[in-house]
């Protein structure tokens, strides 16, 4: 038998915005250059089949297999005592959205004993062990023997999950690979994941990460984890931004969306409902402001609203018609929580085009201070909400991960609505004021890896380590 010239590796997309990082970006065309590339995919839309059939070997679904109970209750047990060892501000918001869920008697008594569990497990040998518990019960407990059959068919070198946190169908794969022998790795999806998120349960061979101080972090919260496992290649979610194709012209981003394309549009970017309780309250405020001001000449408002959770009355907001503003549809399949091809040009040129951005605290933020926008961020409570102390507006700018970029002097943090009015005359008016913070934050946060080239790092790197078992 005739040895194949490359080595073979599995690429594990469950979750839609895994296909923008790794199979819309350059990633997926610079594996197929020198590896054969099987996709394990649990998301089956048409444009995705279409756009990788020319890279890959073959496609195979990724079937949803649920897991034993016992697992699932260990499982989630070591989940609430990571989290309670964590706690950071994101976690001690979920907290509070759980304690606030558990309406009845048996929900309460539930909620109490997880409590106590978590507080008492919350140390590093004792996560360790359920740790290992887990994943003794998650071999031993299988609900299939189809990845096995699957890779011993296969034979691949590398098995890539393509997003450690946003999809745990692939978990189970991931898994029976490292079970067999087979080297594995994972991107570590975004910057909030090791303060925000779940622990990591699969014992991956390999890491990948955004900057050095996630690294730090992972380090630090998995002291098992070897500093040689983890590699620094920056995420491919911002290359599109840096790729002109992607830029759509100004005239012709306002004749799609019903703008003028003489006058300053500034771009709002919603957070998720559940997490942002009222922000149509603070959307509204800004569109009086913008009917009202003197500025001239008069800028104009895109919304838009986050795909994964929006409030009936952010939406009937929306549909009011008011001029000069736009709440323009997303571009998203919804049961994939996926981009479509069409939205990477959209968004990348609402940032292009836009004179300055709102959000809350968002990714957006980043994405803006890379463009050298002006950017505003919410410290504040929607106007007339009386909104619990967990889920505070206020609260998200001093997130771990956040809190930097609020402390950097690149973005503008509103603490009052006069606040905010003031920041967007001073944004429209100035808005090479902040820039040098701006470049020297992300230059410092990045290391010069924003440059449009993360998802070829990507792949280069994935091939280096699938060659270390292909001889």
């Amino acid at each position: 038998m005739i040895k194949n010239s490359k080595p073979h590796i599995v690429l594990v997309v469950a979750r839609g915005e895994a296909v923008r990082n790794f199979l819309f970006s350059d990633t997926l065309s610079a594996l197929h250059e020198n590896a054969r590339v099987t996709l394990l995919s649990m998301v089956e839309h048409g444009e995705i089949i279409e756009r990788v059939s020319p890279y890959v070997d073959r496609i195979v679904p990724l079937r949803e297999y649920a897991d034993h109970p016992l697992a699932v209750h260990v499982r989630l047990l070591a989940h609430n005592a990571h989290f309670r060892r964590l706690w950071s501000e994101a976690v001690k918001f979920y907290w509070g959205l759980h304690d606030a869920r558990a309406k009845t008697l048996p929900e309460k008594f539930k909620r109490a004993f997880t409590k106590t569990f978590a507080r008492l497990f919350a140390n590093r040998p004792s996560l360790r062990a359920l740790t290992w518990l887990d994943r003794q019960l998650s071999w031993h407990l299988r609900p299939t023997r189809d990845f096995e059959n699957l890779f011993r068919e296969l034979q691949p070198e590398l098995v890539f999950n393509c997003s450690h946190i946003h999809g745990p169908q692939a978990d189970l794969p991931v898994r029976i690979a490292q079970k067999m022998g087979i080297a594995t790795a994972a991107f570590i999806f975004s910057w909030d994941n090791l303060t925000s998120r779940s622990r990591i349960f699969v014992p991956y061979d390999y890491y990948l990460m955004w900057n050095e101080g996630m690294k730090a972090q992972l380090l630090e919260q998995y002291p098992e984890i070897k500093p040689e496992q983890v590699f620094v290649t920056g995420t491919p979610q911002f290359d599109f931004h840096f790729k002109p194709e992607f830029c759509l012209p100004r005239a012709e981003l306002c004749n799609r969306l019903g703008l003028d394309p003489q006058r300053p549009f500034i771009l709002y970017t919603t957070g998720m409902d559940t997490d942002f309780l009222d922000e149509h309250k603070i959307v509204e405020a800004v569109i009086r402001f913008l009917q009202e001001t003197d500025l001239d000449p008069k800028p104009q408002l895109v919304v838009r609203t986050y795909i994964k959770g929006t409030t009936p009355e952010m939406k009937a907001l929306g549909e009011k018609g008011f001029p000069d503003v736009v709440f323009p549809p997303i571009l998203w399949d919804r049961q994939w929580v996926m981009p479509l091809y069409e939205d990477l040009y959209i968004y990348t040129s609402l940032l292009q085009h836009c004179a300055l951005g709102i959000n809350a605290a968002s990714t957006v933020s980043l994405e803006l201070m890379m463009l050298d926008k002006p950017v505003i961020n919410l410290g504040f409570e929607p106007p007339g909400s009386n909104l619990p102390h967990w889920s505070r507006f206020s609260r998200h700018v001093g997130y771990e991960h956040y809190r930097p970029v609020a402390q950097s002097g690149g973005v503008m943090v509103a603490r009052s609505l006069d606040d905010l009015r003031s920041m967007i005359r001073r944004g429209l008016a100035e808005p090479e004021a902040d820039s040098e913070k701006r470049k020297e934050f992300i230059q410092g946060m990045f290391d010069g890896r924003v440059d449009g080239s993360a998802g070829r790092r990507v792949a280069v790197k994935l091939i280096e380590l699938a060659a270390v078992g292909f001889g």
